[in-house]
């Protein structure tokens, strides 16, 4: 069960500590593994023979309901955070939405485990209290970044960021390139949280299996060493929570061929690896410095889609995208482009049968920015309200469909038709955009723009742009 807003609170240490011994005694039933009187076992000498196979488990899949048919829920607009955000050098953001990643919050595996049986939890219950105190209560946690002292390799600088240390791209070093081993290092950091987040009595329902695995910089290890990975993990959170969500490994793209659709199918393919998740993620970034343009956020899904294809109901479950905006603002200046990117990136991602969409990065002015210290809320976080209040509660009627240019999302709300509408041939530059003309359906009387002015339609035809109008019967 989860806790209402005002009831939650983060349990204390010493009800985590008399959760854990209970928890990794399943957790190690589970795994076929030994036991242990406290989660921090030591594995010994690794000996790798190779060639061993990694036992498989069978998953009751629960396909998800096609999104063009429901309404559209607040979840669908996800969100990361800057950690600003959460210790009050930043202020909480004044727009809605409905699920908060946790990703970038200092609350990584090398963050929450510093040392082999250390655990400091301190950050991530911060950080959850005050999205909760906010009215937030869905999170996704996301694994990525290997401790230094649980590293393959704890000198390479190849993993080196100005978040992340030397070693932290690295299989753990009690793991096997062919995916065996004890993987004790990896268990025990897992069965803490779990045991954290049960005491807590389940405010982290969604688990995501590792941030961007085909980015060297992100992990170097083999997908047989990411497949065993994600079995030990999905058993030990089921283990804890059975109603919990488990995503695949999350995979980006780079411009130096570090690319979904060269990892994510390989990785698909490995044994059993189809089995061990609830939900299908991908980070969609589309980079107008190389030309890109939102509606290009298709390739991306159909690059997903293909890789999905064969693994049975795995195609069915429920298509997330846990980390996109247009990347760096250095390379897309424009305010009002801005505004419109996001506006189309959100409108086509539930037409393509994406989720949830979560925009990165909140509070972070070189990246996706909505939010800046001396000008508050700019246009693109402007627009990230008007949308959430133009789709949230609606329904899409058909999938989003060009003519031409001039790009079409029919909505209904309530019983009332409502009509998104843009044209790409058009830009903006130093706050003018250019438009053509959009004669609509003689139903609808007014139109909102992405500033939340509100217009009547009265000559027959309205004015269209790269920034989405929204029609509306009144």
């Amino acid at each position: 069960m989860r806790l209402s807003t005002s009831s939650f609170r983060w349990r204390s240490a010493s009800a985590v500590q008399a959760a854990l011994p209970v928890l990794l005694s399943s957790v190690l039933v589970a795994c076929g593994g030994g036991s242990s009187p406290t989660g921090t076992t030591v594995p010994p000498p690794l000996t790798c023979s190779g060639g061993a196979s990694v036992a498989q488990r069978a998953v009751s899949y629960q396909p998800s309901a096609t999104p063009t048919s429901e309404a559209i829920p607040p979840q669908y607009f996800g969100i990361n955070l800057h950690p600003g955000v959460f210790n009050g050098q930043i202020p909480w953001p004044t727009i809605p939405f409905g699920s908060v990643r946790l990703w970038d919050t200092e609350t990584t595996w090398n963050d929450l485990n510093p040392a082999s049986g250390t655990y400091d939890f301190s950050r991530l219950d911060t950080t959850i209290d005050v999205a909760v105190q906010q009215g937030q209560t869905d999170f996704l946690y996301t694994f990525g970044v290997v401790p230094p002292w649980a590293s393959s390799i704890p000198t390479d600088q190849s993993c080196v960021t100005p978040q992340n240390p030397a070693g932290s791209c690295d299989p753990p070093a009690d793991l096997c390139s062919d995916g065996t081993g004890p993987d004790k290092y990896w268990q025990n950091f897992v069965t803490a949280l779990v045991a954290h987040n049960t005491a807590a009595n389940f405010p982290i329902h969604s688990w995501e299996i590792w941030n961007e695995p085909d980015i060297l910089i992100e992990w170097t290890g083999t997908d047989a060493q990411l497949e065993r990975m994600a079995q030990d993990a999905y058993s030990i959170i089921k283990a804890a929570d059975p109603t919990a969500k488990v995503t695949t490994p999350t995979p980006g793209n780079t411009s130096n061929g570090q690319t979904i659709a060269n990892w994510f199918p390989g990785y698909l393919s490995t044994p059993g690896a189809a089995a061990l998740a609830d939900i299908v993620t991908f980070h969609g970034y589309v980079d107008p410095a190389l030309g890109g343009s939102p509606e290009q956020i298709s390739s991306t899904v159909d690059i997903v889609n293909s890789a999905l294809t064969g693994l049975g109901s795995l195609s069915s479950d429920p298509l997330w995208n846990t980390e996109g905006s247009w990347g760096a603002d250095a390379n897309f200046p424009d305010p009002d482009l801005e505004a419109g990117y996001l506006a189309r990136l959100y409108l086509l991602q539930w037409s393509l049968g994406v989720s949830r969409f979560y925009w990165y990065q909140y509070g972070n002015v070189a990246t996706g920015t909505l939010w800046t210290p001396t000008g508050g809320l700019d246009l693109a976080g402007v627009a990230y309200g008007q949308v959430y209040n133009w789709m949230v509660g609606a329904t899409l009627t058909a999938p989003c469909s060009p003519t031409g240019t001039v790009w079409i999302c029919n909505f209904t709300k309530g019983s009332a038709p409502e009509q998104a509408v843009w044209d790409t041939s058009q830009t903006c530059s130093n706050g003018v955009c250019t438009t053509s003309s959009y004669a609509p359906n003689s139903v609808f009387a007014e139109y909102v723009d992405l500033a939340g002015n509100t217009t009547p339609v009265t000559a027959g035809t309205v004015p269209i742009g790269v920034k989405p109008i929204l029609l509306a019967t009144q």
